[in-house]
C-alpha cells in the first residue's frame, strides 16, 4: 500500500509524540528530529517494498505463459513470490 508524503510525516510524528508521552523515549534533540528519522525509516521500507514488487513483476512476466496455462491465480503466485524472495533479501513484509 503506498502511503502519501503527508500520511508518512503524521505517522512519524505520532509514532515520536507517543513514545515521548509513554515514557517510553526520553529525546536528547528536538522531536522534530526523531520524527525526522523515522519517516526516513518509513520512506526507505516502502521504496524497498517497491523495488521487491517490481522484481517480482520481472521474474513472473517471464514466465506469464506457463502461469495463464496452468490456471494460477496471479496475485496468489505474486504474493507467494514475493513473500520468497523477501525472505532471502532479509526483508520484513
Amino acid at each position: 500500500m503506498r502511503l502519501s508524503k503527508e500520511l508518512i510525516k503524521h505517522i512519524s510524528d505520532a509514532i515520536a509524540n507517543n513514545l515521548e508521552a509513554k515514557g517510553m523515549a526520553e529525546y536528547e534533540v528536538p522531536k522534530t528530529a526523531i520524527a525526522g528519522l523515522i519517516n526516513d525509516v518509513i520512506t526507505k521500507n516502502m521504496l524497498e517494498e517497491d523495488k521487491l514488487n517490481k522484481d517480482v513483476e520481472k521474474m513472473l512476466s517471464a514466465h506469464e505463459a506457463e502461469i495463464l496455462k496452468g490456471n494460477m491465480d496471479y496475485r496468489k503466485v505474486f504474493e507467494l513470490t514475493k513473500q520468497k524472495l523477501a525472505k532471502d533479501r532479509g526483508f520484513v513484509l
